[in-house]
């Protein structure tokens, strides 16, 4: 991303703001899955690389399926905030018919965790990125959809999908599903 060299001041720092979160590996908001119980879903954060939160020694099924870009200016609280209204709005949409809710507790302080069990895991997908684009786009890079033919389809939050487990197809399938 190069600079106009007659850009003003202005330009510049829209520029900049560009390529630091164009270029930012750092700062996720993260949707897991598990390839053993395909009900379940984990939402969460990480400020670092998102290797490190790509699977899990007592659940080996645990998979990324995708992962939401935060612009880099976000703050760690600031993040942690999204992360929490997001989390107690999926708690409100995934009910068992009894109103309980299905985000799991830990089993042995009881504390509420950021699992969800029993859900269907694509409407969970679609549920977080409709709120999180409706809530707190600001806090997320958009991006623009366009289809073979070079029509723009719609827009979604920046979404990196895991490539390993996904062909681009699929990973296309999946932000159709999302556009808006």
């Amino acid at each position: 991303m190069e600079l106009d060299p007659f850009a003003c001041y202005k330009m510049e720092i829209m520029h900049n703001e560009s390529r630091e979160n164009f270029e930012s590996t750092h700062k996720w908001l993260y949707l897991g899955a598990n390839s053993r119980d395909i009900e379940f879903a984990k939402v969460g954060i990480t400020l670092g690389d998102l290797t490190t939160r790509s699977s899990s020694s007592e659940s080996p099924g645990y998979y990324l399926f995708c992962a939401f870009k935060c612009r880099s200016n976000i703050s760690k609280s600031q993040l942690e905030e999204v992360e929490k209204s997001a989390l107690s709005y999926l708690e409100g949409v995934f009910t068992y018919l009894d109103g309980s809710t299905k985000r799991a507790s830990h089993h042995d302080s009881g504390r509420i965790s950021e699992c969800f069990y029993d859900v269907n895991f694509l409407d969970f997908f679609g549920e977080l990125h409709y709120y999180l684009y409706e809530n707190h786009c600001n806090y997320f890079m958009r991006v623009g959809f366009e289809n073979e033919a070079g029509f723009d389809e719609g827009d979604f939050l920046d979404c990196e999908f895991n490539t390993h487990r996904m062909s681009r197809n699929e990973i296309n399938k999946y932000i159709r599903m999302i556009l808006q």
